[in-house]
């Protein structure tokens, strides 16, 4: 705010789900141990994943077991938000600034 990069006024927030590509049958349990090594080596995101990660990271997120874990795409959440049948998906979630600008950004 004090570089007038943003204003103090007014913003917007946005919330969505976006359905992953991960299928419940072939996905774990969320209390059963899963060898990610050896998927790493023929799933290519999950070896995208693990490499995001280092050890303090991982598990650290959140304290609570999810249901089901995805084999096939780690970074899928297993979810019931929409009151319907739960899937897998991303969330996403955007805090944008609704303070006008000049053509000059000020």
């Amino acid at each position: 705010m004090t570089e007038g990069l943003v204003g103090d006024d007014g913003f917007a927030v946005d919330a969505s789900l976006i359905r992953a590509d991960a299928n419940r049958q072939r996905s774990a349990d969320g209390v059963d141990e899963v060898d990610w090594e050896e998927l790493a080596a023929s799933r290519r995101a999950v070896r995208e994943y693990l490499d995001t990660l280092d050890e303090a990271a991982w598990g650290a997120a959140s304290e609570t077991t999810p249901k089901f874990v995805s084999r096939s795409d780690p970074a899928a959440q297993w979810t019931g938000a929409h009151k319907g049948h739960a899937f897998f998906a991303y969330a996403t979630n955007y805090l944008i600034d609704n303070a006008e600008r000049d053509a000059d950004g000020h």
